[in-house]
Parts: C-alpha cells; structure tokens; sequence
C-alpha cells in the first residue's frame, strides 16, 4: 500500500518541464529555447527567448530570462526561487527577478516578483499539471508598472506528442488589456528533449497570429 501511495503521489506531484512554483533539483536543470514569427500590421515580427533554471539547494533555485522582439525591444533577467509551500496537493514559489529591459536598443533597470501556483493531476490513464503564475513587474527604471497572471495545462503522455495551452495576460498600469493564447503540442525527443509546436494568438495591436517553435532540455 505504501508503495501504491508513493508511486500515485509521484504522479500528482511531478513537475511539468518548465519551472513554476517547481523547483529544480539540485545539480539539475532545465532550459527552454523559442522562436515566434509573426505577422502583423506594421509587417513580419520575430521574437526569441530563452529560459534556463539550476538547481543550487532543495530550496533555491537560479535562472536567466532572457527575451528579443525584433529589434524593436527586449529584456535581460536574473531570478531566484524558494518554495513557500510544497504540499501534497499543491505548492506555492515565490521568485525575484533583476536585470534591464530596453526598447530601441536603451537600456533601463527592470525588476520582477513573481508567486508561482502549481499542482499536478491524474485523469484516468493521463496525468498532467496546471501552472498559475501572478507577477508584478517595473520596467524603465520603475517608471512602469506591468501586472501580468498566466496559466499552462498541460498533459503527459511519455513517448508521444501531448497537447498544452498556454494563457498569458498583460495589464499595463494606465494601458490598455491584452492577452495571448497559446494551444501547442510537446514532442519528445532523445536524451530527455521536447519539440514544442505552437500557434499563438495575440489581442494587441489589433490582433496577430504567430507561428511558435520551441525545444526544452533537460540537463
């Protein structure tokens, strides 16, 4: 019975690829690569990211952020993050983030807090995880105040292609709502590697479809 109970615990509990409130494990890691073309009224748009997180200690965890919309904007992080809560049903991160944000190629102080939400869950024979993020940002120097909340669900499916949709919401102080929806699909490749393919949708500036390409690592 105890054996049944831990392994289902497992299950419920394993971490989604990518952070969250999911720390990494010590002399782990995990990076995250994506590019995004997209058409918009003002003409073709290509952004690039990448993410990258180490576990240090059972409760801390590093990382860099890093992101570039064209030439036109972008931005250069450094994070750390310490669980809050790590119980059997969910579990809450806290994480702080400091570097720049620039546009235009000028370059400003930005910080980030983030609380991070996060839980696994079994559906009959599938598993999967639901990721919360709420974070507060100040960019240009703390002359602008961004609220952002962000959700992923996604599903596991070991050695096949697996659907996930990811929701990201963006709240200026003084400006307008936007949000981006983003449904994709994981394909697992050698050496603990996924192809991520994706199509996201854009409310701002009046609307634009991008095609997203991504890979994960785990290392």
């Amino acid at each position: 019975m105890r054996t049944a109970y831990a392994a289902c615990l497992a299950v419920l509990l394993a971490p989604p690829a990518a952070g969250g409130a999911w720390l990494e494990v010590p002399g782990k890691g995990f990076a995250s690569a994506s590019a995004t073309y997209r058409e918009t009224s003002r003409g073709a748009q290509q952004e690039l990211s990448y993410y990258g997180a180490y576990g240090i200690t059972p409760k801390l965890t590093l990382g860099v952020d890093l992101n570039q919309t064209g030439d036109l904007s972008g931005h250069a992080l450094v994070f750390a993050r310490l669980p809050l809560r790590e119980g059997e049903r969910y579990r809450l991160a806290a994480e702080a983030a400091f570097g720049g944000n620039h546009y235009r190629g000028q370059w400003q102080m930005m910080q980030k807090t983030t609380l991070s939400y996060g839980r696994g869950f079994q559906t009959g024979k599938t598993s999967g995880w639901l990721a919360v993020d709420a974070a507060y940002e100040l960019r240009n120097s703390g002359l602008d105040a961004i609220w952002k909340l962000d959700a992923t669900l996604g599903l596991n499916r070991p050695g096949k292609p697996a659907p996930m949709l990811q929701i990201e919401t963006y709240k200026p102080e003084g400006a307008q709502f936007s949000y981006t929806l983003t449904p994709s699909l994981r394909y697992p490749l050698p050496a603990g590697r996924e192809l991520i393919l994706g199509l996201e949708h854009r409310s701002a500036g009046g609307g634009s479809l991008g095609l997203k390409l991504g890979l994960w690592q785990k290392f």
